[in-house]
């Protein structure tokens, strides 16, 4: 039993790292042929791979119970280990955020200033390679569906932890929504709702890097008293 648990905990993660990598290589799978590479499509779902990021550390440090021999460790560096990865985490989708908002505001600002704006807007973002995306969103979700099931497969009992539950909701439905984003609007305008949803997600992290950064405090002062 330890065998088969031990077994489907580490293809779910595979699964989940898998999807995170075909999520981090969007842009270079959207480039555009004319290498308008700095302005290249993908936002949205680089932004649910840095999401996925977070997914995935919740899982390893629920799943490290299958792993006796590094258990004691894990539990040790747990506290100290979610303050720094919270923090840097932050810091990053903070500046990932505003860089995603300042392109917003540019792509939306060129696409209203007729005709010489629009004209830039559409020379630059105005093709999005819906294709592509699609077929990443889609391999993604697929992944990561296969991944949890399987870690359910080794534990029903990760289905209790109401945090985990919350994130792969919101890993799923943002990704389900940014597939709506990418196909329901009309062609020339698939790289701002892309980036709007790329924002949507980010802000979605800060949220939960917050929440894991106020969480880390306890187990900090619970790891000071053991030792003290």
């Amino acid at each position: 039993m330890a065998i088969r648990s031990m077994t489907f905990t580490l293809l779910g993660l595979g699964a989940v790292v898998a999807a995170i990598a075909a999520e981090f290589s969007a842009p270079l799978l959207m480039l555009k042929p004319s290498g308008a590479d700095a302005k290249a499509p993908g936002i949205g779902i680089s932004a649910l791979a840095c999401l996925d990021l977070v997914l995935l550390y919740t899982l390893v440090f629920l799943t490290v119970d299958y792993f006796p021999g590094i258990r004691a460790a894990f539990a040790r560096a747990q506290g100290l280990a979610t303050l720094i990865l919270s923090i840097l985490a932050l810091l990053a989708a903070i500046v990932l955020a505003f860089g995603a908002f300042q392109l917003l505001m540019l792509m939306i600002s060129l696409l209203l200033a007729v005709p010489f704006g629009t004209i830039a807007y559409f020379a630059l973002w105005g093709d999005f390679d819906t294709g592509t995306a699609k077929a990443i969103l889609g391999f993604a979700m697929v992944l990561k569906l296969l991944g949890l099931g399987l870690l359910l497969g080794a534990s029903f009992a990760l289905i209790r932890n109401k945090w985990l539950v919350l994130l792969a909701i919101c890993s799923l439905g943002l990704t389900f929504g940014l597939g709506l984003l990418q196909t329901i609007p009309p062609g020339f305008l698939v790289t701002i709702t892309d980036a709007l949803g790329g924002l949507v997600t980010l802000i979605v992290v800060i949220i939960w890097t917050i929440i894991f950064l106020i969480g880390a405090i306890p187990a900090i002062l619970r790891a000071v008293r053991s030792v003290a």
